[in-house]
């Protein structure tokens, strides 16, 4: 009970931190000292498997924690907050491993959540897989409204450097994919929030992919432009990789330097 006590402690911390590496340490270590005594402990069990999933997906470790991920879900009841928090890991692992099709199903499957915190993610998820069918990497079979979008998060907007970051962000992009006319009326409103809200070190990223993407008309969405103009917030978000807590109000549920490949690469094909 102590090692278990110390042990959860250690991983919290770690997490807080984003020392991923002790997080898989502990994490590891505690779980080896379950053994085949994990069912008479599954609480604890599914504490240090999703804890360790976390950490494995915040450094790139997608198969590890998509395994670790599938290995909760036999000790956490059906449709209980828990099991749509781990659908909600999952669909995160997902579109940071690139498996947009996957999140995409897993996101179906949970959409309608009962708990409210929960389905504002998902939400605001849905944004994200419109972009990403904007841009090719997927096929939806629904419309994607975004007025109807912007209502259904309308809770999440209040927390201004946490969800509502990801929500703006995703508003951007699919004025970018769709009408860049609304995007760059969007311009202005996106800065000012940007200099009232994000000033702390944990929006940093955020702060500098949102200026890049500010900046893009000045810079007539032209893609050599881009590298060459904000050369030194690109290297930033490349240096200073994405952070991931226990905490899901605000996470980039696709990494902003894989978001930025995307919009360079739309750029370049009308570039030629």
């Amino acid at each position: 009970t102590c090692l278990v006590y110390k042990s959860s402690l250690e991983v919290l911390y770690y997490l807080n931190i984003a020392d991923y590496k002790s997080v898989i340490k502990s994490s590891e270590l505690i779980l080896n000292e379950f053994g085949i005594r994990k069912g008479a402990y599954s609480a604890h069990y599914q504490f240090f498997l999703t804890k360790l999933g976390i950490a494995q997906m915040a450094i790139g470790q997608y198969d590890e924690s998509y395994n670790n991920f599938r290995k909760v879900e036999k000790y956490v009841p059906p449709q209980s907050f828990n099991d749509y928090l781990l659908r909600l890991y999952q669909t995160i692992n997902a579109l940071h491993s690139g498996n947009y099709q996957l999140a995409y199903i897993l996101y179906r499957r949970s959409r309608k959540c009962r708990f409210e915190s929960i389905r504002q993610q998902f939400a605001i998820i849905e944004a994200y897989i419109c972009f990403l069918s904007h841009m090719g990497f997927l096929q939806l079979n629904h419309i994607f409204r975004l007025g109807k979008y912007l209502n259904d998060t309308i809770k999440s907007q209040a927390n201004k450097q946490g969800e509502n970051i990801a929500i703006l962000i995703a508003e951007l992009l699919i004025y970018f994919a769709r009408d860049r006319g609304k995007y760059i009326d969007r311009i202005e409103a996106i800065k000012n929030y940007t200099y009232r809200h994000l000033k702390g070190k944990d929006t940093e990223r955020a702060k500098r992919f949102i200026k890049i993407l500010c900046n893009l008309p000045h810079l007539n969405f032209h893609p050599e432009a881009l590298n060459r103009h904000m050369e030194r917030h690109v290297q930033y978000l490349k240096d200073n990789p994405i952070q991931i807590g226990e905490n899901v109000t605000f996470v980039e549920f696709i990494p902003f330097e894989k978001l930025l490949d995307m919009i360079i690469s739309k750029l370049e094909r009308k570039a030629i």
